[in-house]
């Protein structure tokens, strides 16, 4: 979880630092995020080639003083190279300390450019337009009568006023003068109707930022559609943002104790727990209607299993022994259960 965060706060801050405590037992990490209202932290060493060596964390824990609490954590312990800098892929075990990280699409160095930094230029664009119709919206539908009147004095206003409202509610008619004309009149004839405007400006910023408009209007389908070629573009990214991640967090994987094999799930085949509850529901529901021999093809196929590696089904003479196995196994168990007085845990003599 806390990964997760230090994900979310290079995204949106452009760059962050997470720091690792491999002195206790279990080690502990910790994502932070830059200096903001005091609150956060902020470098305050680097080595010749700009790679942090000191950070220092700033909090509050009394809210009644502005003087906040300041720890100097250094980077975390590496081995180190011909330069002496950090092999940052190389953690000594059991330090403390911290790692850096930024935005892949920011720009190169300590300091990134926030990853959704690019939209904000659209967006707000796109909202000024919409801020800039908001007062012809707001007088969508007031239509009302307006009145030429030749004579346009106080007292002939006053008249046509009068008369308007000593008419019924229903059938209004109001004889003025040949002269003078009478007009029903609404906003809407010269304002832009509210639908079409908004969907103007979520096509505009679909456009400038490349997301849909199941994405902007928060529809969970928007972000996975149907489309096979989209599904194979929304796999091969995520799959250059996992190389990408990897490689900022497997030094911490490291120091936490991981191997160096510890990688990200492939985010086109599902989980392994996933894959055998998917061989359970094809035996569960398939024994005994079709052939064993099919059952074990489906549960290859499913588990992408080929050559040696290959599942087979059990000839009888095997399901007679395995059948045999597995009672004595039983057997031993139900044994094991009763104590030296010949009663079982509930106190009962057994046969």
């Amino acid at each position: 979880m806390e990964l997760h965060d230090a994900d979310a706060i290079t995204d949106t801050y452009g760059f962050g630092l997470v720091i690792v405590d491999a002195t206790r037992d279990p080690p502990t990490c910790e994502a932070w995020h830059p200096r903001i209202q005091g609150i956060g932290f902020q470098y305050t060493k680097t080595s010749p080639y700009g790679d942090p060596l000191e950070a220092k964390i700033q909090y509050d824990t009394n809210e009644t003083t502005t003087q906040g609490i300041e720890v100097a954590v250094p980077a975390y312990p590496c081995e180190l190279d011909h330069r002496g800098e950090r092999i940052l892929t190389r953690p000594i075990k059991g330090q403390y300390g911290f790692f850096h990280m930024r935005t892949r699409e920011g720009i190169k160095g300590i300091r990134g450019l926030p990853k959704y930094l690019d939209l904000i230029d659209p967006v707000h664009g796109q909202y000024d337009i919409l801020k800039a119709y908001v007062p012809y919206a707001e007088k969508q539908g007031l239509a009302h009568p307006v009145v030429a009147l030749k004579d346009n004095s106080t007292t002939n206003r006053n008249q046509v006023k009068s008369d308007f409202a000593a008419q019924p509610q229903k059938d209004r008619l109001v004889i003025i003068s040949a002269e003078d004309a009478l007009d029903y009149m609404s906003p809407q004839q010269n304002a832009w109707e509210p639908y079409p405007i908004l969907d103007w400006i979520n096509a505009m910023i679909a456009r400038a930022t490349q997301m849909n408009k199941l994405m902007l209007e928060g529809d969970p389908a928007g972000y996975l559609s149907a489309s096979e070629t989209a599904i194979s573009n929304w796999e091969a990214s995520v799959k250059e943002d996992q190389v990408y991640k990897r490689t900022q967090f497997l030094p911490i994987w490291i120091a936490l104790g991981a191997s160096e094999d510890c990688d990200f799930a492939d985010p086109s085949k599902p989980a392994f727990l996933s894959l055998m509850q998917g061989v359970l529901a094809i035996r569960q529901a398939l024994f005994g209607l079709v052939r064993n021999e099919d059952i074990v093809r489906l549960m290859n196929e499913r588990l992408d299993l080929e050559g040696k590696d290959k599942l087979r089904p059990l000839s009888e003479e095997e399901q007679v022994a395995q059948a045999t196995v597995y009672r004595q196994i039983t057997q031993r168990e139900e044994e094991g259960g009763e104590n030296e007085s010949g009663a079982d845990n509930q106190g009962n003599k057994t046969d």
